[in-house]
């Protein structure tokens, strides 16, 4: 599972051009902050690979999942790089990592909690190219 609050999830999904999305997540249930965390760990180690063979960034994969998650099925992001933000000022930066997380509650979910065999077929890394 890969954690994150929500307000920096808010930011990532903005980056992403999910505008919809990151006006839900800030409001969203423990639970569905929970799935997409284990949505985003999944394709983070099973989704498509960068060219180099790495696999994707932290921030596209809790977007990715958010999106599964807002609007159950998943899809490709509204953009494919991020788009830059202004940097957060430090009160901002700290209002973020104290928002509360369901840390107790995460120990306790199977390791793929939320996924689907729908958000598998359509993520899944198809390997290298013949």
């Amino acid at each position: 599972m890969i954690s994150a609050t929500r307000g920096l999830l808010r930011r990532h999904l903005v980056e992403y051009g999910e505008d919809a999305a990151a006006e839900w997540v800030v409001s969203c249930t423990d639970d569905e902050l929970l799935r997409l965390g284990s949505i985003a760990y999944w394709v983070s180690l099973k989704g498509p690979s960068t060219p180099s063979g790495a696999s994707m960034m932290i921030g596209k994969a809790l977007a990715i999942g958010a999106v599964c998650v807002h609007e159950g099925k998943p899809r490709k992001l509204a953009r494919a790089r991020r788009r830059k933000l202004p940097e957060l000022s430090e009160e901002e930066r700290r209002r973020i990592r104290s928002e509360p997380y369901p840390m107790a509650a995460s120990f306790e979910i199977p390791r793929e909690y939320g996924m689907t065999d729908e958000i598998k077929e359509f993520w899944a890394d198809p390997g290298p190219a013949r």
